[in-house]
């Protein structure tokens, strides 16, 4: 029972993220394209109904788990009230997952919007898909590192580019949202340890 409990809470978030990344990397290489944009959608909305899962796993686990012990069912109701265990929850296992849905949101219409505004120059139509997804599987706060690190390389190669070819093109994004979601996900611990994206930690 405690390795089903770990796995649905700590190892399948990262796993199905790589699974997804991966899977979509593969499928460009072999293919040489991405997948159409509904499929793009569909592992946007799976992704973010497994967060969504964990949470809500967690909530009740927690008050199963303070139910059986002694103490800990004092601070349920009805000796308290259930704001109490609410406010724990919303905390410990929804704050976070709630920032990251809405950054992965607002990261896929700030690319739609800028698209439109630049009439479809500025970026590829599965870019904000991609980047979204991006921001799901890297989580909060290493989603900020992914963000920095996908406009730093895509900054690079277009600067690059611009130098050999002497003639401007749409900004290199759509190649590093992928590889730097997967580097970023497998690098999670390192990143969490050394760079300073801990003070932004929910």
């Amino acid at each position: 029972m405690n390795w089903f409990v770990n796995f649905l809470l700590v190892i399948l978030r990262p796993a199905l993220g790589l699974i997804i990344l991966a899977g979509l990397l593969l499928y460009w290489v072999l293919k040489k394209k991405l997948p159409k944009e509904r499929f793009l959608k569909l592992f946007f909305y799976i992704y973010s109904g497994l967060i969504i899962f964990q949470s809500v796993f967690s909530t009740i686990l927690n008050w199963w788990l303070w139910s059986q012990q002694g103490i800990t069912q004092w601070l349920l109701p009805p000796y308290s009230p259930i704001s109490y265990i609410l406010r724990y929850s919303w905390q410990h296992y929804w704050f976070e997952s709630i920032v990251t849905i809405i950054s992965a949101v607002i990261v896929f219409f700030g690319i739609y919007l800028l698209n439109k505004k630049f009439e479809k120059d500025l970026f590829y139509k599965e870019e904000k898909y991609l980047a979204a997804l991006g921001v799901l599987a890297t989580g909060w706060p290493n989603c900020l590192v992914f963000l920095c690190s996908v406009l730093f390389w895509g900054i690079f190669a277009h600067l690059i580019f611009i130098f050999f070819h002497k003639k401007d093109k749409r900004l290199l994004l759509l190649y590093f949202w992928i590889p730097c979601a997967l580097l970023i996900l497998l690098l999670s611990a390192i990143i969490s340890e050394y760079i300073g994206v801990n003070q932004f930690a929910i």
